[in-house]
């Protein structure tokens, strides 16, 4: 069953749709789209955003503007998530177990979007996948060719090896853009191992009332991955401590940011169900690979220890388990690839420590007509920081 509600803003107009659809057999969820439309004669853009875990709250602004000058946007919850039943600890108990969790994964959402393409009446559609958004286009591919005229992925091409495989290319991505980091900024190295010497060795509390640890610290190399993230790494690092008769503390600023940087509490489900987008059996791999390197901070990486450190996470840790334990089948046929008549275009980030290029290349030779937009001028999230430009130079590549 779909329900709409329609508002108008002067030339916008705002349709807020929810349908009623199938969570697994015999349970029903309700997922949340909503559509913006200054034209309804123009065809119709999906888009999916990265995680997992994550809804599509954009701003009115960047790439969505632009996508709104040719196209009806359709903004997609997916699961989990914003208005599409969210998951999160306050939610019902009944829904953290497994039974619930594993029926997130791409193929869940791209059923979803199909549910509410035949709902609205629609034809074939464009759709736009960032990251993760990316890996939901593959398998949306794989699975419903003949639903998409043209994709455009931002550093969204999925590799196609195992979750041990992947964190081994990410790692070696974050090894190499850390040490960018370091030789950027000379103060970098030496306050971070102060910081983790004084973690290891003091009792510091996080606004949420936990102590912060210094392999929890150590997670903010996320950061690396995203435009700016030299800049905000550094003035994080610049002077977070008082010296108080001989003692240091670490400044409540810092504290509060590292609290803001450091909680899943806003996107609990990006922990949780991470490693279940791979294919075979996770059981932790980016915490067994992560022994392999020698890194100093770590990235998009998801480690068992979280869910005993971080509030918002505590409790999902029986379920987590559970998810690595099992054994996960590919999301993506790779035969259908190749025959899908849908015209692509991906942007592929020459140092994105998120999604390696040497897998999105090798997966990308795969597809039948799928146009690589190669460049190291932007970092993970180059859609959000100059969203407009990438847009119009994919579907240029599309439609040349």
């Amino acid at each position: 069953m779909l329900t709409t509600r329609e508002n108008i803003y002067g030339d916008l107009t705002v349709r807020d749709h929810t349908l009623t659809t199938s969570w697994y057999p015999g349970e029903d969820i309700e997922v949340f789209c909503r559509e913006l439309s200054t034209d309804d004669s123009r065809p119709p853009l999906l888009f999916l955003q990265g995680g997992p875990g994550y809804p599509a709250r954009v701003p009115l602004d960047g790439w969505l503007r632009e996508a709104l000058r040719h196209h009806r946007v359709f903004l997609l919850d997916q699961r989990g998530t914003g208005r599409s039943t969210r998951l999160d600890r306050h939610a019902d108990p009944a829904l953290l177990d497994a039974t619930h969790l594993s029926h997130l994964r791409a193929r869940d959402i791209v059923a979803d979007a199909e549910a509410f393409r035949a709902a609205l009446g629609l034809g074939r559609w464009d759709v736009l996948g960032q990251s993760f958004g990316g890996f939901c286009i593959t398998t949306y591919l794989s699975t419903h060719p003949d639903a998409i005229r043209y994709a455009y992925l931002t550093g969204g091409l999925p590799g196609l090896v195992s979750a041990e495989d992947t964190y081994r290319a990410t790692y070696a991505k974050l090894a190499a853009r850390q040490q960018h980091f370091l030789d950027a900024v000379p103060f970098a190295e030496d306050r971070i191992r102060e910081i983790c010497h004084h973690l290891d060795n003091s009792d510091e509390r996080l606004p949420t009332g936990e102590r912060l640890s210094s392999r929890r610290f150590r997670t903010i190399g996320i950061e690396l991955g995203r435009g700016a993230g030299f800049e905000n790494l550094a003035l994080l690092l610049d002077a977070p401590f008082h010296h108080i008769r001989g003692e240091k503390r670490l400044h409540g600023d810092a504290l509060a940011d590292l609290s803001t940087r450091l909680s899943f509490e806003a996107a609990p489900l990006y922990a949780v169900i991470h490693e279940t987008i791979y294919a075979g059996t996770p059981a932790w791999a980016a915490h067994r690979v992560r022994e392999e390197f020698d890194v100093l901070l770590t990235g998009e990486h998801i480690f068992p220890w979280q869910f005993e450190e971080d509030p918002a996470l505590r409790a999902f840790r029986p379920v987590a388990e559970e998810l690595a334990a099992r054994e996960w089948e590919s999301q993506y046929d790779v035969a259908a690839l190749g025959e899908a008549s849908a015209v692509c275009a991906a942007a592929v980030y020459r140092d994105d420590i998120f999604v390696p290029r040497e897998l999105s290349l090798d997966t990308a030779a795969h597809f039948r007509d799928l146009r690589v937009w190669e460049t190291a001028g932007y970092q993970h999230n180059g859609l959000r920081v100059d969203g407009a430009r990438i847009l119009r130079h994919l579907m240029e590549m599309v439609r040349s």
